[in-house]
């Protein structure tokens, strides 16, 4: 199965279904916001590096890498794995890759990055007038542990858990803003064979939890 976890059904919030537009970047430096990158370095990444030479496929496989539009806290642009990178940290970890399917992998791994900040944004915007601009400092992957909230939701509402969960970790203009991250596999339709849901919000802290109140009263649209 695909590593990024496209499935079936279920799931909430933000969807990403389309890769957006990205600048082609020579294969090099940085890694990947959710650490599909070269080196392990940034925190929280791993490596697409394994102990034995790279799958023979590998080698046939594009190495361009893209950069991501994600600011940096670092002022050094995140880069995402090439399609030779990605093909060989994933089949490194046991997932069976077909090489003619990882342009469209790779478009998906982008798209749902790109989409995951511009979800993180609609919280940061409430703090606009203190940082204008807010910047990605690193992330954490924790696919084993599942969030109170995923938690809930699967016992009370009968949700499928989310097939991964990360912690972004945001520079608000000097405040550390730790996000809380679920992707749920999407309805899939004719026009969309792959969706992803995202559900990203602010972690449990008092200004957290003010956050997600506030974003509840905008959705609820009633003022």
């Amino acid at each position: 199965s695909c590593p990024l976890g496209h499935g079936a059904d279920g799931g909430a919030g933000a969807s990403a279904s389309a890769a957006p537009p990205v600048t082609a970047a020579s294969a090099g430096s940085k890694e990947c916001p959710l650490g599909h990158g070269a080196s392990a370095e940034g925190g929280g990444g791993s490596s697409s590096s394994s102990s034995g030479p790279p799958p023979a496929a590998a080698a046939k496989l594009s190495k361009e890498r893209a950069e991501s539009t994600i600011p940096s806290a670092s002022g050094e642009p995140f880069m995402y794995p090439s399609e030779s990178q990605f093909y060989t940290a994933a089949t490194a970890k046991g997932h069976d890759l077909e090489p003619g399917d990882m342009e469209m992998v790779i478009a998906i791994h982008n798209a749902v990055n790109e989409r995951t900040w511009t979800e993180i944004l609609k919280y940061e915007e409430m703090h606009k007038q203190e940082c204008p601009t807010p910047k990605l400092i690193r992330f954490l992957g924790r696919p084993g542990e599942m969030t109170p909230k995923a938690r809930l939701l699967g016992i009370f509402a009968g949700r499928t858990a989310p097939f991964d969960r990360h912690d972004w970790h945001v520079d608000r203009c000097g405040q550390q803003v730790r996000y809380v991250v679920d992707f749920y596999d999407g309805k899939q339709s004719p026009d969309h064979p792959v969706s992803i849901h995202i559900d990203a919000r602010p972690e449990v802290t008092f200004d957290g939890v003010r956050d997600r109140f506030n974003m509840w009263v905008r959705r609820l649209n009633i003022f």
